[in-house]
């Protein structure tokens, strides 16, 4: 009965946590917050606060009652209700505070910074960081396919788009409209589906729900039928993409 709602929490929590190992440390502090805080406004705060966040946030009941508000995209967010950094840093500090000596604080407070340290992972990568060459701060090539799109003589413009594209189209042009939002649920959403699997009759199917007049494609998608057979000509082209205009509506 539950099912789809268990997944959903299951996939949103993962992608909340992520790759390193900060949940580690979160139920480590609540753990030595158990066991070492004598202040009871505070334990409850920490602790019970905690467990009772965690107990609805993951019950499959509470994600179905606010499912039609906080979407399979989005619900990822309730979990930013749990006072991570606040528990980590408070039983961080209480551990330090159980040493007496001054020598011995600063070791435990060292350790404990390494070990936040080499839990996460630095953001100050290549793959975060690559040089750019526009005001926009966006990949060069993203913002020339808007712009070829923009600078077309057509009033009225929709366009199906990479998932990858969305957002930063929506950033660069907001005067053209977009056939789904900056995060349109990939295996979801039909139009996305039909577009990363080159299915161009069901694409186009959809384009005409949407009322789309542009669609732009990954070079390296195979597609499984002509445009020019449902009045989609190539429009233009970059390294990476190509643009296709209706023609005839």
């Amino acid at each position: 009965m539950f099912k789809e709602n268990i997944e959903i929490i299951k996939n949103t929590f993962q992608e909340f946590i992520g790759q390193g190992m900060y949940i580690l440390l979160f139920l480590i502090a609540l753990l030595y917050i158990y066991v070492k805080e004598d202040n009871k406004k505070n334990k409850a705060f920490l602790l019970y606060g905690s467990i009772i966040i965690l107990f609805i946030t993951l019950n499959p009941i509470f994600n179905k009652v606010v499912g039609k508000i906080f979407t399979s995209s989005v619900y990822w967010r309730v979990f930013w209700m749990l006072p991570f950094g606040i528990t980590i840093a408070y039983a961080g500090v209480k551990f330090i505070n159980t040493e007496k000596e001054k020598y011995k604080q600063i070791v435990a407070m060292i350790g404990l910074i390494l070990i936040v340290i080499v839990s996460g992972k630095l953001v100050y990568n290549e793959e975060n960081y690559f040089k750019l060459g526009n005001l926009y701060k966006l990949p060069d090539e993203d913002v020339l396919v808007t712009q070829l799109i923009g600078a077309d003589d057509e009033e009225y413009k929709k366009v199906i788009a990479p998932e990858s594209l969305v957002a930063h189209m929506r950033q660069v042009d907001a005067s053209m409209d977009l056939a789904y939002r900056r995060d349109p649920q990939g295996k979801g959403n039909p139009t996305l589906t039909a577009l990363m699997s080159g299915n161009v009759e069901e694409l186009i199917k959809n384009a005409k729900i949407k009322n789309c007049n542009y669609i732009v494609f990954r070079k390296e998608t195979v597609l499984n039928g002509n445009m020019e057979d449902y009045n989609f000509e190539k429009f233009d082209e970059t390294d990476n993409y190509i643009i296709y205009k209706l023609v005839n509506k």
